[in-house]
């Protein structure tokens, strides 16, 4: 089986060509972003048709690379932090799944891991897409729980954040649980595998790192988040300075 990573890993997926896989009879296939087949004036490139996340509608590479330069200018215009502009970038604000325009998604070294709160509420929020910036519009309504065994869809371009499936998912700040949800969170939360932790070793997986609120405190704070700290604590609205 093609692609087929160790330790239950998934088979990597090449990014599909809507043109390819239609059949004759199927009308043609439209881009969600233009709302067009074909897109004028574009050269063969722009002008394909893919899935480069999980979302049904399929979209022109020119009108993503669009999309993508009006995240960045929305980043600049807001003051946003490099981290968070370049998560946005690349990570699909319906399913929130990276995005990945050229070649194979690779597949995550484990489809399992186990959540590890490391104290707080017992609870970890679920990022919407994978950025240290604790502004609370980055964080979902869902959170992953004490020991609660999560399945592991992907991993980040960072190597820090790895994208989650859940059942039974608690709500972070109120009541309650839904059937299942999906989000990002952060490898220092996650235990692994005995089977795969030889494989975590010499994975892609980067040192923590700081958030920028904290960037400059003192060195002895290695990990924001990781003594304890609930994963929901705001990040300061530097367009008050403006």
């Amino acid at each position: 089986r093609r692609g087929l990573k160790a330790c239950g890993g998934r088979p990597t997926c090449p990014v599909r060509e809507l043109a390819l896989m239609a059949s004759s009879n199927d009308p043609p296939a439209e881009c969600r972003l233009c709302l067009q087949a074909e897109l004028e004036d574009a050269d063969a490139d722009e002008g394909r048709l893919v899935s480069p996340c999980n979302c049904r509608s399929p979209v022109h590479i020119g009108c993503l690379r669009r999309w993508q330069g009006v995240q960045a200018w929305q980043g600049l215009r807001q003051r946003r932090s490099l981290d968070e502009y370049a998560a946005r970038v690349a990570t699909c604000e319906v399913c929130g799944a990276r995005i990945i325009a050229h070649g194979e998604r690779p597949a995550p070294f484990a489809k399992k891991a186990i959540c590890r709160a490391h104290g707080g509420f017992g609870k970890v929020a679920l990022r919407r897409v994978p950025t240290l910036s604790r502004a609370d519009r980055n964080f979902s309504e869902f959170s992953a729980s004490e020991g609660q065994e999560l399945e592991v869809i992907e991993q980040d371009a960072t190597g820090e954040f790895f994208r989650i499936r859940a059942t039974q998912v608690a709500r972070y700040r109120a009541e309650g649980t839904v059937a299942a949800a999906e989000g990002w969170i952060r490898h220092v939360y996650l235990e692994w595998p005995s089977d795969c932790r030889s494989a975590a070793a010499v994975a892609a997986i980067a040192p923590p790192r700081m958030a920028a609120a904290y960037a400059s405190g003192t060195s002895a704070v290695s990990d924001a988040e990781g003594s304890g700290y609930a994963d929901n604590t705001q990040e300061p609205d530097h367009r008050a300075t403006e």
